[in-house]
């Protein structure tokens, strides 16, 4: 069975986890302000994804075809020459 409250504690568990704040911090707040600083961290994180999976795409774009395997390949071939 599922609690309806269990968002509400997820959001608030986050917040502990991530923004430091403490249940006597995030309890005064009306529910209103809860919500939009929910929905303002929310869109943070997204923006946050957002950049980083730009930032992997340029990186793997970076290195053009580099293939591990087949550097290690080459360098065992280069290696059976000098025996």
């Amino acid at each position: 069975m599922t609690i309806p409250l269990t968002s509400l504690l997820k959001n608030k568990v986050l917040m502990y986890k991530h923004y430091n704040l403490q249940d006597s911090t995030i309890d005064n707040w009306a529910f209103w302000m809860f919500e939009e600083i929910v929905k303002i961290i929310n869109d943070i994180s997204e923006e946050e994804g957002k950049q980083e999976k730009k930032q992997q795409d340029e990186q793997s774009s970076g290195m053009g075809g580099f293939n591990p395997s087949s550097y290690m390949n080459s360098m065992s071939g280069m290696a059976n020459k000098f025996k």
